[in-house]
């Protein structure tokens, strides 16, 4: 994103693509998020920052450059192998591409009479990235603070496979919110294979759902990195209906709604019944009826809530586990 903001002051239009960010999230930047082959024709620069893997090996190919621009000129200080470099001599011969820029090379050092690196229309600088004393030590604080920011939930950057980490961190509650729904849920219904959610975000939220539904299941592996493949290995996954309305998330004859006021969120239906239940600490969710009733006074000293939600009523208490084996407990569930 630095290249485009430096781009952008040049009054130049940014386009791009990147697996791991939305269309959103780019233009927030005012960057166009494009697909590859809608980008190659339209771009006067293109830049190149992306790993070498077998997906990007001569990402850059004879192909490639037969559909770019006439005159088109080339910055890679990514990775070498990138550019397939005799696709790329042929080209600044032809002329399709103006002029080119590396500091990486398929073989590094390149060799000196190497016809590529002689060319007049090719800058080349030697590959020096952090290789300096201050630049390492840079690079390692660089890194720590990352890690820290990521921690503390106040940014993603430096972060290749959290694109739904973004959405959630800015809006840290409503991702809480549709966690705590989805564990919830699973007290209720935990043989569903499909969830329907209601929401305002598609972008994190029925995957947020998603990840407290399996949490609650026990795999504490589903997070918001990681819930598309998890999910996918449990056989889970969700149907998304946009609304302005409560965050309401269904599976089979069960259906909760909730929404969040500040920090603190609020259980606000579950099927036709209206609550106002806040979402914090341990809860146990049971059965309604005599057993429950007779139990409450040997209770009391146990729990700090009581909320009664028609077949069900749901238990507020501190600690992890509200033992008794005179109740119908449907689910113990910890939501912070």
């Amino acid at each position: 994103m630095i290249v485009a903001h430096r781009m952008q002051a040049f009054g130049m239009k940014t386009v791009g693509y990147d697996p791991f960010v939305t269309a959103a999230a780019a233009a927030e930047k005012g960057v166009e998020f494009l697909q590859l082959e809608d980008m190659w024709p339209v771009c006067d620069f293109l830049t190149i920052h992306v790993p070498l893997l077998p997906s990007t090996k001569h990402m850059m190919n004879s192909a490639v450059f037969d559909k770019c621009k006439k005159g088109v000129r080339i910055v890679n200080c990514a990775r070498g192998g990138i550019i397939d470099e005799e696709a790329l001599l042929e080209n600044l011969n032809s002329g399709k591409v103006a002029c080119a820029a590396l500091d990486v090379f398929e073989k590094e050092p390149p060799s000196a009479d190497s016809p590529l690196l002689q060319h007049s229309n090719l800058i080349a600088t030697p590959h020096l990235g952090a290789s300096t004393a201050e630049a390492q030590t840079r690079v390692a604080k660089e890194i720590a603070e990352q890690f820290l920011a990521l921690r503390d939930g106040k940014s993603t950057f430096g972060c290749l496979n959290a694109p739904l980490l973004r959405g959630a961190l800015s809006q840290p509650v409503k991702a809480k919110l549709a966690q705590q729904l989805g564990m919830l849920l699973y007290t209720l219904n935990p043989k569903a294979d499909v969830l329907t959610v209601q929401g305002d975000d598609e972008s994190f939220v029925p995957y947020a759902v998603m990840a407290g539904y399996l949490n609650a299941k026990g795999i504490s592996a589903a997070n918001l990195i990681s819930i598309k493949k998890v999910a996918d290995v449990n056989g889970l996954s969700f149907q998304y209906t946009a609304t302005s309305e409560d965050l309401t998330v269904e599976c089979g004859d069960v259906k909760l709604s909730g929404r969040f006021d500040g920090v603190t969120s609020f259980l606000t239906k579950v099927n036709s019944v209206s609550t106002n239940i806040p979402l914090t600490g341990s809860v146990t969710v049971v059965r309604s009826g005599t057993a429950l009733y007779n139990q409450l006074p040997s209770l009391s000293g146990h729990v700090t809530g009581v909320h009664f939600a028609g077949y069900v009523t749901i238990l507020s208490h501190s600690g992890k586990t509200l033992e008794s084996d005179k109740l119908e407990t449907l689910g113990t569930v910890a939501l912070c």
